[in-house]
Order: structure tokens, then C-alpha cells, then sequence
């Protein structure tokens, strides 16, 4: 790996935190705030004994990642994105919390994804993934550990399809539905569009911001209206 890809790589990882109907409007990419966006499409679940996280990693995150990065134009930065544009990337940490301290990874017997339609697909073959990908997520793995120990080491990635069974993308972050991954009993479901990438609607009573992907103020019940036109 070049220091240009090491460089690309601790941006986009460094910002990780624990943490359409007629009536929606797209916000503008560069409007796009990168912390609401992790938070849609990070799922936390934690009890007495595990710790699971489900991340879907869409292109839309390396994209704004990049943003305001010195490599925002460069024909590298260019190529990660088409790379990853290929397929449904899913990272996911399965983890016991041990009564001394520390974590032990739990077995997953099933990871796979489901559209909204209901259909479920498997992981991508890995004769299938090409080598850059491939590299990339190499690299990755040791960069999680290094920056959060044993808890990073917990981490793995998933490589699925891009495109449903009747040609839609099986994840896209504007779309309208859900968006499912199935971690061996449980299913995280990803409510669509996410919310970071639709703009927040006002309430004519209260002039307060609410959830763009809302209909009803939650307050007062008074049918939301765009910001905009």
C-alpha cells in the first residue's frame, strides 16, 4: 500500500463513532453532514454479556470522507470510490464481554443481507472480489486494531452484491423501505432513505426542524412541510 492509501484509509476510519416520496427532498452531497450519516448506518446492541455492531458502509460514506480532504480530486480517491461502488459492504463486531475485562469474538453461523422486497443474498464469492477491494480491506483490519485494540481486532467485513434480483441496488440510501442485515438469528433492520441525506422538514405550528423522512410533527400532529421547494 502507497502512504496515499494509508492516508485515505485513517481519514475515512478516523470519523467512525459508537455511537422518495414527492413530499422528501435529497439534500445536496456537500450538505451532507458525515456524523448523522454514520449514525444511520450503524446499529448498537448491547446487554449484559455481547456487544454487536452492524455497519453498512455505503459509497456515500467514502465520498464525503473525502470531502474536504486534499485528495478530494485526486484520480486515486476516483478509484476507491468506482472500487467500492461494486458491491454492499457490511462490517460487523460479535463480541463477549468477559467478567474480568476484555472481549472474546462470538461465532457467526449467518451473515447475510435482504432487500426490501424481502429477498436475502449471501456473501460475494471471494474469487469474485478484485484484488484492490481485496487489498483494501486487508489493510483495514490491522489499521481497526491499532486504533481500538481489542475491541478493533473483533471487527469483520462482509463483501455482498451490489444489485437486487430484479436489478435494483439492494442497498440505496434514498431509496424507500428498509434495508436488512441478518447476523445469525437477529435481523438490523436500516430504515430507508436515511434520514442524514434527506432534508429536515418544519412543523407549521411549532417553526421546529423534525426527521425529513416524517409526515406528521410527533408534537402536535401537524402535517410536516419541506424547508425548500
Amino acid at each position: 500500500m502507497t502512504t496515499l492509501k494509508n492516508t485515505f484509509l485513517c481519514l475515512c476510519l478516523f470519523t467512525i463513532t459508537f455511537a422518495f416520496s414527492q413530499e422528501e427532498k435529497i439534500v445536496p452531497a456537500e450538505k451532507v453532514n458525515l456524523s448523522a450519516l454514520i449514525k444511520n448506518v450503524q446499529i448498537i446492541k448491547k446487554d449484559k454479556e455481547t456487544f454487536k455492531i452492524i455497519w453498512w458502509i455505503p459509497t456515500e460514506y467514502w465520498k464525503l470522507s473525502l470531502e474536504n480532504s486534499s485528495m478530494a480530486n485526486s484520480s486515486y480517491a476516483d478509484e476507491m470510490i468506482a472500487t467500492f461502488e461494486a458491491f454492499t459492504l457490511v462490517c460487523i463486531i460479535n463480541t463477549e464481554m468477559l467478567p474480568f475485562g476484555g472481549f472474546e469474538a462470538r461465532k457467526t453461523s449467518k451473515i447475510q443481507i435482504k432487500d426490501n422486497n424481502g429477498n436475502t443474498y449471501n456473501t460475494v464469492d471471494e474469487s469474485l472480489i478484485p484484488e484492490e477491494y481485496g487489498a483494501v480491506l486487508s489493510m483495514m483490519k490491522p489499521m481497526m486494531a491499532d486504533m481500538f485494540g481489542q475491541f478493533g481486532e473483533q471487527m469483520e467485513f462482509h463483501v455482498f452484491p451490489k444489485k437486487a434480483k430484479d436489478g435494483s441496488l439492494i442497498a440505496n440510501p434514498l431509496s424507500r423501505g428498509k434495508f436488512t442485515v441478518i447476523l445469525n438469528t437477529e435481523e438490523f433492520d436500516f430504515p430507508l432513505p436515511l434520514s442524514s441525506m434527506v432534508e429536515k422538514k418544519i412543523c407549521p405550528k411549532d417553526k421546529k426542524l423534525y426527521n425529513g423522512t416524517w409526515n406528521y410533527c410527533p408534537t402536535d400532529g401537524k402535517k410536516l412541510k419541506l424547508q425548500t421547494k
